[in-house]
């Protein structure tokens, strides 16, 4: 099922039909407390990019999408193929299902090698 509303407050069924590609990392852009990694949110062949961005605190590590230059593609690109207004709750989710590839146990790795008291 899709949601076909805006301001639907059910657990938004697009996730499950978005893929979210690894694109671009660079560690310049990040410091001990924020990782960014560059995304493609694909759909039936077409893709935008926005970045994820982490906010790392002594527990826990919490991601969403960037505001930032790609910010509003990606919400028009939601709005558009689902016909749902991304939600920070959505964000909060596709960044945490992102947080289980390889692709980012690699990016942690390489931030821990710069940081090391980043993951203590």
């Amino acid at each position: 099922m899709i949601v076909t509303k805006d301001n639907d407050s059910s657990v938004s069924s697009f996730i499950a039909q978005l893929e979210v590609a690894f694109h671009h990392f660079d560690l310049q852009r990040c410091d001990e407390k924020t990782l960014f990694v560059t995304v493609l949110l694909k759909y039936r062949g077409q893709k935008v990019l926005c970045d994820f961005i982490y906010i790392m605190n002594q527990r826990e590590m919490y991601g969403a999408i960037s505001i930032n230059e790609h910010y509003k593609h990606a919400r028009t690109f939601i709005q558009q193929h689902f016909r749902h207004t991304l939600l920070y709750s959505d964000e909060l989710q596709l960044a945490r299902n992102f947080m289980n590839t390889l692709h980012f146990k690699q990016i942690l790795h390489q931030l821990e090698n710069e940081y090391p008291t980043f993951i203590a």
